[in-house]
């Protein structure tokens, strides 16, 4: 057929018997892939399109890059806890390690006064980096923060801010010791024992791989800092000089909120200071203070549909710092802690469970890579087996590290209101292997709709009829372990006032174990385990097609495309892999 890839009868018959039989998803119990594909030349005439054009060399924007290795971790995470590691090993950012813990366990602090003196105790550093190592964590970052509750001695407490003595209400924060040491002097020569202690027990060669950042969010007051900025800018000066002064080539770093943010939190001194992002900045370029990465939190609500466009976020939250006239220029720009919830509880919070996570994680994935946003730092993504939704799509991903990166275009809106469908386009550098991740996004409305039809067209420096075949996996509502059981268990939508199991005000992407009533989640855990694990692409079976002339031929230039149409379902992501075959 003239606008129709050219296929043998015998793989026509097998293309059309696995459209009809496709199943992807991402267990390892599968479900039947609603979502079919085909080969064609002219997109259905509602069909967003999404492509890219390989052709040309211009068109490479960067490459692929691993962001998503490393996991946080408090005091109180266990080195058992394993991460979605793909096959790589497990990469920690230790929170708290120095001790000042908000259960005021003075045997835990590396400083302690014993009455008469200060001694260092950094033994209990030791042991808690052990138990990291010991379990094939690689210790990613190290930070220096809360100082040990020894450091708070000889302090005065006051119930009104005078703008001399800290407020007694900040004496112990949410996360611990919130204050700055009580002694700069002491804090440089603990800091410089410190790193002296580490050289001598790993070696200095293993003690540089690891980086160490100053404080966690330090902007985050009273929780994390009841002091000044000025004050966190000295003590940040005076620790990066003790570290340097052992290890002159060791990476550190800091982590503050995002560049809008705002307080209403009163200090000692009867004043409110907002983010210290674009302060630390200017400051650090002044006085010539030494930074290797700068870090930001980012915890998008699913209930705020401003926190949830990437180009707002990274215009409103990361640009005024990023495009700062005096951002160092070879630091890495970073989110050091994320996750998307629902909503912040104390000292935690309520995260996303559906799809929807698995969708926006692949958008945020294209803000990342297009942005040059290092790291994104995770707190679990797995459990008991499974990977949670965000991970699925890092699932996705992993293969595509090292690819490289091409722009992309998006043609035709939409069909459904306020769908933002949209892709990340990749080559391998070696081979003739195209690995695209398309998803589909909705800030505005958050229930599942009909389907968009999506074209997909990756444009080859290849003449027409050069034979490829490709395969594609799904990762949305059909294969997401909660939701397989819903659909399965009606009474998990329906609330217990009308006889369901779900309780009211619950939020419809949360958990089911946060959203169902105890008669609803006994049902759940005795059934949960038919569904397999969701720690597996499902891919669908390898469709063959030769590629047609392009329309956008430029000269002379030997051109030709792929396309391939599919449906891409609400809050959904499709991973395709494309070899070009000899």
């Amino acid at each position: 057929m003239h606008n129709q890839i050219t296929l043998t009868s015998k793989n026509y018959f097998l293309a059309t018997v696995a459209l009809i039989l496709m199943s992807t998803g991402c267990n390892t119990v599968g479900r039947a892939n609603k979502t079919q594909t085909s080969m064609v030349q002219e997109p259905i005439s509602d069909s967003t399109i999404l492509q890219a054009d390989f052709s040309q060399t211009e068109n490479q924007i960067g490459t692929v890059f691993d962001f998503f290795d490393v996991s946080v971790r408090t005091h109180k995470g266990s080195p058992n806890s394993t991460p979605a590691t793909f096959g790589r090993r497990a990469k920690v950012n230790t929170v708290r390690m120095l001790g000042g813990w908000s259960d005021k366990n003075l045997e835990a602090d590396t400083y302690k006064w014993d009455g008469e003196k200060y001694v260092y105790d950094f033994e209990q550093a030791t042991k808690r980096i052990d138990s990291w190592l010991a379990k094939d964590w690689d210790i990613f970052q190290i930070v220096l923060d809360n100082p040990p509750w020894a450091f708070q001695h000889g302090f005065t407490f006051v119930d009104t801010p005078n703008g001399v003595n800290y407020l007694k209400k900040d004496q112990v924060g949410v996360y611990g010791n919130p204050l700055p040491p009580n002694d700069a002097n002491a804090w440089q020569q603990y800091i410089h024992a410190f790193m002296q202690h580490l050289v001598a027990t790993y070696g200095e060669e293993k003690v540089l791989q690891w980086r160490f950042r100053v404080g966690s969010e330090i902007d985050t007051r009273p929780q994390h800092w009841a002091a000044t900025r000025q004050a966190f800018f000295d003590h940040y000066q005076n620790t990066v000089t003790a570290v340097h002064a052992v290890l002159p080539d060791a990476q550190i770093g800091v982590h503050f909120r995002e560049a809008s943010f705002t307080s209403k939190y009163i200090d000692y001194t009867g004043n409110t200071e907002d983010s210290y992002a674009t302060h630390f900045v200017s400051w650090a370029k002044k006085y010539n203070v030494p930074y290797d990465f700068f870090a930001v939190s980012y915890y998008p609500h699913i209930t705020k549909k401003h926190e949830l466009d990437m180009q707002r976020v990274y215009q409103h939250d990361m640009a005024p710092i990023t495009e700062h006239p005096d951002f160092n220029a070879n630091a890495s720009f970073e989110i050091h802690e994320f996750k998307f919830i629902i909503k912040m509880k104390r000292a935690g919070f309520e995260s996303v469970a559906t799809s929807h996570a698995s969708a926006f994680f692949a958008m945020l994935s294209k803000l990342m890579l297009e942005k040059n946003i290092q790291n994104v730092f995770q707190w679990g993504t797995a459990k008991n087996g499974s990977y949670i939704p965000e991970a699925m799509t890092q699932l996705a991903l992993h293969p595509m590290v090292g690819n490289q990166l091409y722009a992309n275009q998006v043609i035709r809106k939409p069909q459904i209101a306020g769908n933002l469908i949209d892709g990340i386009f990749t080559k391998h550098p070696d081979k003739d292997l195209y690995q695209v991740l398309t998803f589909n996004f909705n800030k505005d409305n958050l229930d599942y709709q009909q389907a968009e039809q999506t074209q997909i067209k990756v444009v080859l420096d290849k003449p027409a009829g050069t034979k490829y075949r490709y395969r594609v996996a799904n990762i949305d509502s059909s294969n997401n372990i909660d939701q397989m059981f819903a659909n399965d268990f009606p009474k998990a939508n329906i609330l217990q006032s009308q006889g369901g199991w779900r309780k009211a005000g619950v939020h419809q992407t949360a958990s089911l174990n946060s959203a169902l009533n105890e008669q609803g989640k006994k049902v759940y855990n005795a059934n949960k385990g038919k569904y397999g694990k969701s720690n597996k692409l499902l891919w669908s079976d390898w469709l063959k097609g030769n590629t047609i002339a392009s329309e956008t031929l430029l000269n002379d230039t030997i051109q030709s495309s792929i396309n391939i149409d599919s449906k891409l379902a609400s809050f959904a992501v499709q991973s395709y892999e494309i070899q070009l075959i000899e």
